[in-house]
């Protein structure tokens, strides 16, 4: 008998099986969740067919990638604004 928990034998690493079975899990958890619930990484794994790890690392990436996104924003904005006063001081100096 099988006492492992999860009897599905694991996908290949980066397999698009995967990510659909995780984006799948994702799905019926929204669903499935309370409002505002906090999951831990053990309780999203056990939806999505992973392990916590891989949970932790996803969310890790996404973060980094926010992160950058933002950074690349506010440094567009402070370039923009830059550009305004340099603009501003020729053409209406005093």
């Amino acid at each position: 008998m099988n006492t492992d928990t999860n009897s599905e034998a694991p996908l290949p690493h980066n397999d698009g099986a995967k990510t659909a079975r995780i984006d799948l899990g994702l799905a019926l958890l929204a669903a499935a969740a309370p409002p505002r619930a906090i999951l831990s990484p053990v309780d999203i794994a056990a939806w999505c067919g992973c392990t916590p790890a891989m949970i932790s690392s996803i969310e890790a990436r996404a973060l980094r990638r926010m992160r950058e996104k933002v950074r690349a924003q506010f440094r567009l904005s402070r370039s923009d604004m830059a550009d305004r006063r340099r603009f501003l001081s020729l053409h209406f100096q005093s």
